[in-house]
């Protein structure tokens, strides 16, 4: 997205949206300034987060703070959450929390009382699958404006929705481990098959998301 074509106030399902496609680490940044509202937060110059608060200066989420070696000014972004954006992104954290409960029982056979292999492989499939779609919904949703932005635009929904349809099928193949019996033969090798090709799809989500990311020479990113 740009700032030109993307004017909109930044509003709590576009919040939920950036969070789910953050790295754990860029996550817990803002679930921990989340709970101590005004203080710092620092990060380089197009990162993930500095490209979220930057758009959630435009709801007055955050506040940019100016950062008084010149220098590191061009390295280096410092933002505070408001008090409402620090109660805007606890309430989407809470939300994604739930999002990703629910994706956890729509696995067909899944419960509470599940082994913890495959309780654990569930939660890495819901998480996988919240940040693939909400990647893919703020892709679908940018509006470049080049022919050549287009193009890169279309290839990063092309490859998502790949990824999309991967970690679905994730999903069945737990399902049926569930069926069959976690410990047995064909239970074991669904496991095993879902665990590398989870790990295959988050390689290529992580590699689609810095592509939406990175800027060419005088050209902004996809989502800045």
């Amino acid at each position: 997205m740009n700032n030109n074509s993307n004017s909109s106030a930044f509003d709590s399902r576009q919040l939920c949206l950036w969070l789910a496609t953050l790295s754990p680490g860029d996550l817990s940044v803002n679930e921990g300034a989340a709970a101590r509202p005004g203080s710092a937060m620092i990060t380089s110059v197009g990162s993930h987060n500095d490209v979220l608060w930057s758009q959630m200066e435009r709801a007055d989420w955050t506040q940019r703070i100016a950062v008084d070696d010149v220098p590191m000014a061009h390295l280096a972004s410092s933002y505070t959450f408001t008090e409402a954006g620090a109660r805007a992104v606890r309430t989407a954290l809470a939300e994604l929390v739930s999002r990703k409960v629910q994706l956890m029982r729509n696995v067909k056979g899944f419960d509470a009382s599940a082994p913890e292999r495959v309780r654990q492989l569930c939660g890495v499939f819901s998480w996988l699958g919240l940040r693939t779609i909400s990647q893919l919904t703020l892709a679908q949703e940018a509006k470049p404006r080049t022919s050549e932005a287009q193009a890169r635009q279309r290839d990063c929904i092309l490859a998502l929705e790949d990824i999309r349809k991967g970690v679905s099928m994730a999903g069945l193949y737990i399902a049926e481990a569930i069926s069959r019996g976690p410990d047995s033969d064909v239970g074991q090798d669904c496991l095993e098959r879902t665990t590398k090709g989870l790990r295959y799809a988050e390689q290529c989500l992580m590699e689609w998301t810095a592509e939406m990311y990175a800027e060419r020479p005088g050209k902004p990113s996809l989502l800045s």
